[in-house]
């Protein structure tokens, strides 16, 4: 009986040591899958431009639960107007895609060109795919986007996939009243691109 006892104590033993080392693997490899270092950003026309876009979303997309992904099609359509599909200066200097101002800290950021006594500055980012995630959480959590987190929520709810409906609800987004137009075109000439 005794003998049978301690058989059974080394294989709970091993079997505890399994857990925890399986335990470790998967909590390591969860780890990893997060922190993964986002893809390279590398492009010489529009077409490498957008599958460069499409592997950053694709990065960001795998930290975010699925209710708060801003779909594919409205930020290849931004990047694309934003950075004139990343050739603008605000890009090429400053990694930003997304056309995003900073109105803090202005030392930090890039002066318009046109308007280098501008109360903001262009932000700058460490990363073109830096420049997406912080363009995701601003639509995420900032108030002036809540008519886009409505219009995704009804889409979503009611399989709805229609991102000509989101180009209204960026009327704070720029300064320029065309917007909206403007992500039109730009969303057509990514469909004559094949996106």
């Amino acid at each position: 009986m005794l003998r049978k006892i301690k058989h059974l104590e080394r294989v709970l033993r091993c079997k505890s040591t399994f857990v925890i080392i399986s335990f470790v693997f998967f909590v390591l490899l969860a780890i990893y899958g997060f922190v993964k270092k986002e893809p390279a950003f590398r492009y010489n026309n529009n077409t490498e431009f957008i599958n460069s876009l499409n592997k950053c979303i694709d990065h960001i997309n795998r930290s975010l639960p699925y209710h708060q992904q801003i779909p594919t099609k409205l930020i290849q359509t931004q990047a694309a107007l934003e950075s004139n599909y990343g050739r603008s200066r605000f890009a090429i200097e400053g990694n930003n895609l997304m056309g995003i101002y900073q109105f803090k800290n202005l030392h930090t950021g890039m002066t318009p060109a046109k308007n280098p006594n501008a109360s903001f500055r262009v932000a700058k980012f460490n990363s073109k795919c830096g420049s997406v995630r912080y363009y995701v959480e601003l639509l995420n959590t900032k108030d002036y986007y809540l008519a886009f987190r409505n219009e995704r929520r009804y889409q979503m709810e009611n399989n709805v996939n229609d991102v000509y409906r989101y180009f209204n609800k960026f009327g704070k987004y720029s300064t320029n009243p065309e917007y909206p137009f403007l992500l039109t075109r730009t969303q057509k000439e990514l469909v004559l691109l094949g996106f």
